[in-house]
C-alpha cells in the first residue's frame, strides 16, 4: 500500500519552470499532486469554482501578486492555507502578507521547511473545519431550544385565533343551512295574501344573510391572524442562509414580540420605542434568532406574577459610525458584577440546571460580530440589564419588500390561465377567484399540465406549486425552459414557505414571479392584472 498523500493544489505562479520545479519537489516528498496554474485575477476567480487543499502563491507577477490572490479568496469567503514561495519577498512585505491572511512563507530554492509547513496548515485547516461544523451544529440547537421552549405558546397563539375562525364559519355554515331550509318553503305560486307573506319572509331572510357580514368578517380577522404567525415563525427556518442584505430590524423585532409573547404576558409590561432608522444590514433569520433569544432572555429575569410592576422596552435608535442600536432593557434582577465578563462564554449560565443550554448569548455574540455589528450588555444586580446590539445601517428597501402591485382594477382582456397544485382545494379557490374573468384550468400534478401544453395548449399565466410529488414546479419550470420557452416565463409560483435549501436557492436564481400561501384576493387578482396583456 502507498503512503504517498494525494494533494489538490491551486499555484499561483506566471513562470512555467518554477512551476515545474515546485512540483517535482512535492511529488518527491511524497505527495500525489493534482494542480491548476494561474496567474490572472480571472483565472484564479474561475479556479476557485472547485475544491482546493491548498494555495502556493509567488508574491509578485507581471499582471498578479500574492495580496491580490488573497483577496481574490477573501472575497469569496474560502478558507484553505495560503503559502507565499517568492525569491523577491522581504521581511516587511512578508509580516504585511501574514497579516493579510497567508499562513506562511518560503524563499524558492529553500524548500526544507515546505512539507511540514503543508502538514501543519492541513492539519490547522481540518481542526478549523471540525470547529466550523460544531458552531453550526450548536446554531442549529439554539434554535431548536428557542423556539423548542416557545412551541407552547406559538401554538396557544394559533389556536386562539384559530377557534375563533372554526367557529365563525360553523355560524355561518348553520345560518345558510337555515336560510336555504326556509327560502325551500316559500310558496312559489302563491295567491296575493300568501305572496305578501312570502315578502316578509324573504325579507327576513335577506336580513338574516346580511347578518353573516359580521361572523365573516371575524373569520378573516382570525384567519389574518394564523397568517402573521406563520410567517413570524418563517424568520426562524432559514438556518442554513448566512447572507447579509439590507433587513427591516423593526420587523424582526416584533415578528420576534409576537412569537414571544406568552413569556412576557405574565411577567412585564411591553414597550415600544422605535426610532427613525429601520433598515439594516444583517440577515433575517439570524437576527431573528439573536432578539428572540434576547427578549425571552429579558422576560425570564423577571418573576411572574407581577406584570403590571415590570417592564421590558425595546429602544432603536441612530447611533455613531452610521449605525442602528438595538436596546433590550429589562426591569428584572440583573447580572452580579461577578459573571457580568463571561455571560457571552458558551456554555456559562446563571439559570437553573435543566433551564437552557448556556449557549444562548455566546451564539448570538458570534452571530451579531459576523454581521459586522456589536453586541454589549450593561446591567446593575437589582436593577434591570440592557443588551445592545449595534448594526450597520443600510440603505434602500429592506430585501423581501415585494415590489407594489396594481390593486385597482383595470380593463383587461380575458386570459388563460393554468393552475398546478396538488393541493386540490388550493387549485379550486383559485378558480372561483378568477374564473369570472378568466378562462381557468385546473390541474393536480405538473404532469398533466405538460401533457396539455404538449397537446399545444397555451396560457397567459401559469400558477405552479414549489412542492409537488413526482413532478416538482422547478422541474415543470426546466422542462418548459426548453420545450416551450414561452411558458416558463409565464409561470408564477407558489410557496408556503422555502424551507428547503433547493427551493430557495432556485427561487433566487429565476426571475418568475412568486406569491406566497396564503395569498388574499387582492394581491391574487392584482397580480393577474399586471400579467395578463
Amino acid at each position: 500500500m502507498s503512503d504517498r498523500k494525494a494533494l489538490r493544489i491551486l499555484l499561483v505562479e506566471d513562470d512555467e519552470n518554477d512551476a515545474a520545479l515546485l512540483l517535482r519537489h512535492l511529488r518527491q516528498i511524497g505527495y500525489d499532486v493534482v494542480h491548476q496554474r494561474v496567474d490572472t485575477e480571472a483565472a484564479m476567480q474561475a479556479a476557485l469554482a472547485e475544491n482546493w487543499d491548498l494555495v502556493l502563491s509567488d508574491f509578485s507577477m507581471p499582471t498578479f501578486s500574492a495580496p491580490a490572490a488573497l483577496a481574490v479568496l477573501k472575497e469569496h469567503s474560502i478558507d484553505i492555507p495560503f503559502i507565499i514561495i517568492s525569491g523577491t519577498i522581504d521581511d516587511e512585505m512578508a509580516v504585511d502578507a501574514m497579516r493579510a491572511g497567508a499562513q506562511d512563507f518560503l524563499v524558492k530554492g529553500r524548500l526544507a521547511r515546505l512539507q511540514p509547513a503543508i502538514e501543519r496548515e492541513l492539519r490547522e485547516a481540518a481542526i478549523r473545519g471540525e470547529r466550523r461544523t460544531m458552531q453550526e451544529k450548536l446554531l442549529v440547537s439554539d434554535r431548536m431550544v428557542s423556539v423548542g421552549t416557545l412551541a407552547a405558546g406559538v401554538a396557544h397563539e394559533i389556536n386562539n385565533p384559530l377557534a375563533a375562525l372554526v367557529a365563525n364559519l360553523d355560524v355561518v355554515a348553520l345560518t345558510v343551512a337555515e336560510i336555504t331550509k326556509a327560502r325551500e318553503n316559500v310558496p312559489k305560486n302563491a295567491k296575493t295574501d300568501g305572496a305578501d307573506d312570502a315578502a316578509k319572509t324573504s325579507s327576513i331572510l335577506d336580513a338574516r344573510l346580511r347578518e353573516l357580514e359580521e361572523p365573516l368578517r371575524d373569520a378573516r380577522e382570525a384567519a389574518d391572524r394564523v397568517r402573521q404567525i406563520v410567517k413570524d415563525v418563517k424568520i426562524f427556518s432559514r438556518a442554513a442562509d448566512s447572507s447579509r442584505h439590507a433587513v427591516d430590524v423593526h420587523r424582526i423585532l416584533d415578528s420576534s414580540l409576537r412569537i414571544a409573547w406568552t413569556e412576557i404576558r405574565n411577567r412585564a409590561r411591553l414597550q415600544k420605542n422605535y426610532g427613525p432608522l429601520s433598515v439594516v444590514l444583517g440577515n433575517e433569520s439570524r437576527l431573528g434568532q439573536v432578539f428572540l433569544n434576547l427578549i425571552v432572555n429579558a422576560a425570564q429575569a423577571i418573576v411572574e406574577g407581577n406584570p403590571a410592576e415590570n417592564e421590558i422596552t425595546i429602544t432603536t435608535t441612530p447611533a455613531a459610525g452610521g449605525r442602528v442600536a438595538i436596546d433590550v432593557r429589562d426591569s428584572g434582577s440583573g447580572i452580579p458584577e461577578s459573571v457580568r465578563s463571561k455571560i457571552f462564554d458558551a456554555f456559562f449560565t446563571t439559570k437553573p440546571v435543566g433551564v437552557g443550554t448556556g449557549l444562548g448569548l455566546s451564539i448570538c455574540h458570534r452571530l451579531i460580530s459576523e454581521m459586522g455589528g456589536t453586541i454589549s450588555v450593561d446591567s446593575e444586580e437589582g436593577k434591570g440589564t440592557v443588551f445592545r446590539v449595534e448594526l450597520l445601517a443600510a440603505s434602500g428597501d429592506a430585501a423581501g419588500t415585494p415590489p407594489p402591485l396594481m390593486t385597482t382594477p383595470r380593463l383587461a382582456r380575458r386570459g388563460r390561465v393554468l393552475v398546478i397544485d396538488d393541493e386540490a382545494a388550493v387549485a379550486t379557490v383559485i378558480t372561483r377567484l378568477l374564473s369570472a374573468e378568466h378562462d381557468v384550468v385546473e390541474v393536480t400534478s405538473a404532469r398533466q399540465a405538460l401533457e396539455l401544453i404538449d397537446k399545444g395548449q397555451r396560457f397567459d399565466i401559469l400558477f405552479t406549486d414549489m412542492q409537488m410529488p413526482d413532478v416538482t414546479g422547478m422541474d415543470l419550470h426546466a422542462t418548459l425552459s426548453t420545450q416551450a420557452p414561452d411558458q416558463a416565463d409565464r409561470m408564477v409560483f407558489m410557496s408556503g414557505g422555502t424551507y428547503v435549501p433547493v427551493v430557495r436557492d432556485f427561487l433566487h436564481q429565476v426571475k418568475n414571479p412568486r406569491i406566497s400561501k396564503p395569498f388574499d384576493v387582492g394581491t391574487l387578482r392584482a397580480l393577474v392584472y399586471n400579467l395578463v396583456r
